[in-house]
């Protein structure tokens, strides 16, 4: 939406639904072309997994709970990837840089680059794995590095001493 709570522009609703089939969003970043990526928790309970990153884009349907993982439907738009059916990450907060989107995993408890390339994920790759717990957000900050946040003390993790705390880290 706008800043005075107007439909964005180029919304083919005309109000303030700009796609839907989601699930549970979590983290929105825009890259240097304009694309929004979004990442957002699959399944929940027992049989967890299936979190996707998504890019949206105006009036799409992105199958929830129609199609997970790597189904697809007439009128429906898969991820651009997913974690599968046997791994979960519980994507978190998300920040492009470099050419990657990167992201927090609150079950996964790691940071997950997606590496992009045009409009597609090259690979998702795993950093930080065990090491600071369940990450919460992560940003970049203005001196170019990552900075993420931890979210232990929820009931959800094992808090360490120090915890939670934002985290400074590099990335290449």
């Amino acid at each position: 939406m706008t800043d005075t709570g107007q439909a964005a522009p180029g919304n083919p609703f005309g109000n303030l639904v700009y796609t839907f089939g989601h699930r549970n969003p979590q983290g929105l970043a825009w890259d240097d072309t304009g694309r929004l990526w979004a990442t957002e928790h699959g399944r929940s309970g027992i049989q967890s997994g299936l979190d996707e990153v998504n890019i949206i884009e105006a009036g799409k349907n992105y199958g929830w709970p129609t199609i997970q993982g790597d189904q697809t439907r007439e009128g429906m738009v898969g991820p651009a990837a997913n974690s599968g059916p046997a791994k979960t990450w519980a994507p978190a907060g998300a920040a492009i840089t470099g050419g990657s989107l990167f992201f927090g995993g609150l079950r996964g408890e790691a940071v997950y680059e997606a590496i992009l390339d045009g409009g597609r994920v090259a690979e998702v790759k795993e950093h930080y794995k065990g090491q600071y717990g369940r990450i919460r957000e992560v940003i970049t900050g203005p001196d170019g590095r990552l900075y993420i946040t931890t979210s232990n003390r929820d009931g959800r993790g094992n808090p360490a001493a120090d915890d939670d705390r934002i985290v400074s880290i590099k990335y290449n």
